[in-house]
């Protein structure tokens, strides 16, 4: 009996193996955010650039998730009337590493938040959309990356965002 317990119990450490090797990290980045979309029927066409930081944590090599903050800055409608806002995400990645390059995709939630504003009249709007993208990294030291990515913000405004920045695994 004792030797049942104690193979079930190795069999579970070792089913754990891969978590003891799990990487954490931190990243920040520039992004140019930008619209192209008519919301109630006001005509948006603008970018604009801002910032964005990320905890992420892997467990597997290929397998992440993190979470972020990306801010969306000030944008403007041909009438005058402005969005400004971010996102807090919540997101899995699926990564390919090929040397010091490595390709990943990310999908989530994003809990956006934006303040709309023209003239005397403002209001907020928020949501849960979607969001994913693509992108890069490249291994300059031995835990700091370099990245670039796009993303896509499935919300009333329909934002992208491309961006690059650092990353840092500890």
């Amino acid at each position: 009996m004792k030797q049942r317990y104690s193979l079930l119990l190795g069999a579970s450490l070792l089913a754990l193996a891969p978590l003891a090797s799990a990487e954490f990290y931190i990243g920040a980045g520039l992004y140019d955010i930008s619209v192209d979309e008519n919301i109630d029927n006001v005509s948006f066409d603008d970018n604009d650039t801002t910032g964005a930081l990320f905890l992420g944590w892997r467990p597997l090599e290929l397998v992440g998730a993190e979470v972020g903050y990306y801010d969306f800055g000030e944008l403007e409608a041909d009438d005058g009337t402005t969005i400004e806002g971010g996102a807090l995400t919540v997101a899995g990645l699926l990564s390919f590493e090929l040397g010091p390059v490595g390709l990943y995709g990310k999908a989530g939630i994003a809990s956006t938040d934006v303040d709309i504003k023209n003239g005397a009249f403002s209001d907020d709007d928020s949501s849960s959309d979607p969001f994913g993208g693509i992108g890069a990294t490249v291994d300059v030291l031995d835990k700091l990356y370099v990245y670039a990515e796009y993303l896509r913000f499935d919300n009333d405004a329909k934002l992208d965002a491309i961006g690059a920045g650092v990353r840092y695994q500890f």
